[in-house]
């Protein structure tokens, strides 16, 4: 679902494996990865095993920075900014800002 006065730039991904949210007035900024799959550690043979799905919310009002990637299962909060590049792989509080690999709250935006 994508929001009312969302906005998704060119180059994004966005994969449907599980449902994405994409809240209301959130900007995904060029070539920024949402990714709802992922893969069991399979055997030494095959070690992209079973499929593992999970959804992606991104709150109303977000920045998420050009190239950044949200991993499954990953809630953004409202408000909140992910820097240009940032690897999130874990759920993000409102109204903060988060950057690095793998992304770190830095502050509360307020």
């Amino acid at each position: 679902m994508i929001g009312e006065g969302a906005f998704i730039n060119m180059g994004c991904m966005l994969s449907t494996h599980a449902p994405v949210t994409v809240g209301r007035g959130a900007y995904l900024g060029m070539g920024v990865t949402v990714m709802t799959s992922t893969h069991e550690l399979g055997p030494s043979d095959a070690r992209a095993g079973e499929l593992i799905t999970a959804p992606v919310v991104i709150g109303d009002g977000c920045w998420i920075g050009a190239n950044a990637t949200i991993l499954p299962g990953v809630t953004i909060g409202a408000g909140t900014v992910i820097a240009a590049g940032a690897v999130v792989t874990r759920d993000c509080d409102p109204d903060s800002l988060y950057a690095g690999v793998p992304a770190q709250k830095k502050r509360d935006l307020g």
